[in-house]
C-alpha cells in the first residue's frame, strides 16, 4: 500500500470512529447532537473535559471502547502522516539530486544573498541552467518555493561543489558575504577544475587582487561598479540611460533591445566569410560591435571585409528576438 492510501486510511478511520461515537452517545445516552459530537470529540481526544451528564452502564463501556480505539487509531494516523512528509521530503530531495546530475554547460551560484538572487534571475530569464549552493535554512526554503535547483552545504568545501557538478559546470559564481569565503571557493573551484571559468565578487581593490590570486578569472566589486555608475550618471547621462534600456530587467520579452556574445561555430554557413556577406546587419538589424578572435584580440568597430573565423566572438547589439536568429543561425543553438 503506497503511502498517500495509508494517510486517507488513516484519516478515514478517525472521521469513521467520530461519527461511530457521536451516533453511539446519541443513541445510548439520547444526546443531542452537539452534546454527542462534543462528547466524541473529548474523549477520542483524551482531554478529560466535564461529560455532559452522568453516564449509564452501557455508556461508560461504550467510552472505555472509543477510548482504546481513539489512542490505536490517532497513534496509527500520527505514524503515517509523519511516514508521508519525510518520504516526500527525501523523494524531492532525491529527484532534485538527479536532476542536479543531469546537467551540463551549467552555472554554479554559491551563495543566494542580494547578488547572488540577481545573477539567478538573469540566468533564469536567458534559460540559462544553474545551480545554487546554500546552506542558509530560510533561503533553502526560499528556493524550494522558487523551484530553484540548489545544494544544501557550504560553498567553501569541496562536496558541496562536487554535489553541484562542477565537473560538468562551464562557470563558477562567487557572490558569498565575505572575501575569504571567495577566495576560498575560487582556489577550491581551481584545484577541482583547472579550466572552469571564475567569478567572484569582492568588497575593495585588495580583495580582488587576492581573489584573483586564488584563480578567479573575473572579479567584481559592487561598490566600484556602484560609484562608476552614479559618476556616468553624473557625467553622461544620455548614456546611462541608453544602458539602462539595454540592461532592462525585461530581458525575456524578444522585443528588449540587447548586446549580445555569440561564437562562430566551425560548422555554420558564416564559418570564413567576410562581414559584408551576411546578413546580420542588413536582414536581422544588428550591430557588430567587435569581433574578439580565437587568440583573444578584439577588433573594434570591424569593418566589412573582417572575415569571421570559427571560434571567433562576435560582440552584438539589436533586438532578442533577431540576436535568437543569429544565434541559430551561427550554430550556438540548435534549430
Amino acid at each position: 500500500m503506497t503511502s498517500n492510501l495509508k494517510v486517507l486510511l488513516a484519516l478515514g478511520l478517525m472521521v469513521s470512529l467520530l461519527i461511530i461515537g457521536t451516533l453511539g452517545y446519541a443513541i445510548l445516552e439520547g444526546y443531542g447532537f452537539i452534546d454527542a459530537l462534543y462528547m466524541a470529540v473529548i474523549t477520542l481526544g483524551t482531554v478529560g473535559y466535564r461529560e455532559v451528564q452522568p453516564l449509564s452502564e452501557p455508556g461508560k463501556l461504550f467510552t472505555i471502547f472509543l477510548i482504546i480505539a481513539g489512542i490505536g487509531t490517532v497513534a496509527y494516523a500520527v505514524t503515517q502522516v509523519v511516514e508521508y512528509l519525510i518520504s516526500t521530503i527525501v523523494f524531492r530531495r532525491k529527484r532534485m539530486e538527479r536532476m542536479i546530475a543531469k546537467l551540463s554547460d551549467h552555472v554554479i551560484i554559491c551563495g543566494y544573498g542580494r547578488i547572488g538572487e540577481q545573477v539567478a534571475s538573469r540566468l533564469q530569464a536567458r534559460g540559462v541552467a544553474f545551480v545554487i549552493i546554500e546552506r542558509e535554512e530560510a533561503v533553502l526554503e526560499r528556493l524550494d518555493a522558487l523551484g530553484f535547483l540548489y545544494v544544501d552545504g557550504n560553498a567553501t568545501n569541496d562536496t558541496s561543489l562536487q554535489n553541484a557538478q562542477i565537473q560538468s559546470a562551464s562557470t563558477i559564481v562567487a557572490t558569498l558575504p565575505t572575501d575569504a569565503d571567495n577566495v576560498y571557493v575560487a582556489l577550491s573551484a581551481r584545484n577541482l577544475r583547472p579550466d572552469i571559468r571564475i567569478i567572484a565578487r569582492a568588497s575593495d581593490a585588495i580583495s580582488a587582487t587576492k581573489v584573483k590570486q586564488a584563480g578567479a578569472d573575473k572579479v567584481i566589486s559592487p561598490y566600484d561598479i556602484g560609484g562608476r555608475y552614479i559618476a556616468n550618471a553624473v557625467l553622461r547621462p544620455h548614456v546611462v540611460n541608453f544602458m539602462d534600456v539595454v540592461n532592462s530587467s525585461n530581458e525575456a520579452a524578444t522585443g528588449s533591445l540587447e548586446i549580445e556574445e555569440l561564437r562562430v561555430t566551425p560548422h555554420c554557413n558564416y564559418a570564413n566569410m567576410a562581414l559584408r556577406d551576411t546578413n546580420i546587419r542588413s536582414e536581422l538589424n544588428i550591430i557588430v560591435l567587435a569581433v574578439r578572435t580565437p587568440d583573444g584580440e578584439f577588433e573594434y568597430n570591424p569593418s566589412p571585409d573582417t572575415i569571421l573565423v570559427p571560434d571567433s566572438m562576435l560582440i552584438c547589439i539589436g533586438m532578442a528576438s533577431k540576436l535568437d536568429r543569429l544565434a541559430k543561425q551561427l550554430g550556438v543553438v540548435e534549430e
